[in-house]
């Protein structure tokens, strides 16, 4: 190996371990059961299932961190994802929603389920079980366009 070739292997192996010092926000704020989705709307056992399974550690504040949310640069990607699916939507805090709110939010998530935008590509990738079936789609569609209905 040339001189030049040892010295970027170097170089990017010292970039590497330089970018894990570089703190990422992993928390999970408290949960309050009683404003959750699942205290403050009925709910099927099939939908909570898909919910739990497909969507809870994004949109929650119950995010069960992967080993890989911890090495960067993948742990960007992964904490920014979370982040923005909790400002999103965030089913320990629907109890803080409006009413208006809520509607928006459940007329998305049927939307999102149908075009195959949720669960994301990226999180379906390494979480094989995440993906919604043709059945639990229905399932969610249908509790959403009736709970809309209140």
């Amino acid at each position: 190996m040339h001189l030049s070739a040892k010295r970027i292997v170097v170089a990017t192996g010292f970039l590497f371990l330089a970018i894990q010092l570089v703190p990422v926000n992993r928390s999970n704020p408290h949960v309050d059961p009683s404003r959750t989705i699942y205290a403050t709307m009925p709910m099927p056992v099939e939908v909570k299932a898909a919910f739990e399974r497909s969507c809870k550690n994004c949109h929650s504040n119950d995010t069960v961190w992967p080993w890989y949310s911890y090495v960067a640069p993948v742990s960007w990607v992964v904490a920014h994802d979370v982040h923005t699916a909790r400002k999103t939507m965030n089913f320990s805090d629907w109890g803080a929603y409006s009413a208006h709110q809520k509607e928006d939010k459940l007329e998305e998530i049927c939307e999102q389920v149908t075009k195959g935008d949720m669960p994301d590509r990226k999180y379906a990738i390494f979480h094989r079980e995440a993906r919604i079936t043709p059945p639990e789609r229905d399932a969610v569609c249908q509790w959403s366009d009736d709970s809309r209905q209140y």
